[in-house]
């Protein structure tokens, strides 16, 4: 990865989306590398040079993890709590609606369940008050898109069927656990967009009338942020990278040669943009 490039590649993401005159910049999570302080520090210190209006939904590495003997991918420092993500990042607590645009954007925490069970994980998961408040909030809302960290089942699919293609040895990352609920919750509603983070990655997926867009990270391969555009005719979505050739060559070579797993979503990633565009569904009438 190339964490030492991603002050600069989140000052272009939001410089360029400020010029292009956006209701908003939606961040689907993992705004930090492992929730430390200085991470936090810096962020706010990019954030407060921008007037563009921005939240975000947390992701696995922005929310506080602890080590155990059994599992060891805790964190050395105090990661600040979910309440303080909520206050600086969010406009209210989660879960929440915001209207961005004409759109209403229905917040999710996947990351931090309020029992701590997620504190030993990097899994995803909705509670199941958050999922009674959906299906409750999404009848009421016309024009619903879904954000939240985690992946749905369609996404990790796409993930694990090009790992058995190409790259066999590459491990999965974690995911939504017990997804179902929360799926037949939104297809039922006919949600038409989730919008997912999680894999730092490219991609696009659907389940029954619902499509899934995966956002990439501005910090690694393929360094960039998506521009979404929705009226009434439909919904447009453009990769916008965020540096040059040379920075992403960068960017490339280091996720490509940090191990077989590394390699795998680097793959995942260049297949997809040369495949651009993933979806095109626009109507002839």
């Amino acid at each position: 990865m190339v964490y030492h490039r991603s002050t600069d590649r989140l000052r272009a993401a939001l410089a360029d989306a400020t010029d292009r005159g956006v209701d908003a910049v939606v961040s689907a999570g993992d705004l930090t590398k492992d929730g430390a302080p200085w991470e936090y520090e810096r962020l706010d210190e990019v954030l407060s040079a921008f007037d563009v209006p921005f939240f975000s939904v947390p992701g696995n590495h922005d929310v506080p993890k602890a080590s155990t003997d059994e599992y060891e991918y805790g964190d050395d420092h105090e990661s600040p709590p979910l309440d303080r993500f909520e206050r600086t990042y969010a406009p209210d607590s989660f879960p929440f609606v915001e209207r961005v645009g004409g759109v209403d954007v229905v917040a999710l925490n996947t990351a931090c369940l309020p029992d701590g069970s997620l504190r030993r994980t990097h899994d995803g998961a909705v509670s199941g008050e958050d999922l009674a408040w959906l299906e409750r909030t999404l009848p009421a809302l016309d024009t619903p898109v879904v954000l939240m960290h985690h992946n749905t089942p369609a996404m990790s699919d796409q993930l694990r069927a090009h790992g058995d293609a190409a790259h066999p040895g590459m491990g999965m990352p974690p995911v939504l656990r017990d997804p179902e609920p929360l799926m037949e919750v939104v297809t039922g509603a006919e949600v038409p967009l989730v919008v997912t983070g999680h894999l730092h990655n490219i991609g696009v997926a659907r389940t029954g009338p619902t499509w899934e867009v995966t956002t990439p990270a501005t910090g690694s391969f393929p360094q960039g942020y998506l521009l979404v555009d929705i009226d009434r005719t439909g919904t447009v979505v453009r990769y916008v990278p965020v540096t040059e050739v040379d920075g992403m060559t960068e960017a490339h070579s280091a996720r490509w040669s940090a191990g077989e797993t590394s390699a795998g979503y680097a793959s995942f990633a260049a297949v997809r943009l040369a495949s651009l565009p993933l979806v095109d569904e626009l109507g002839t009438e």
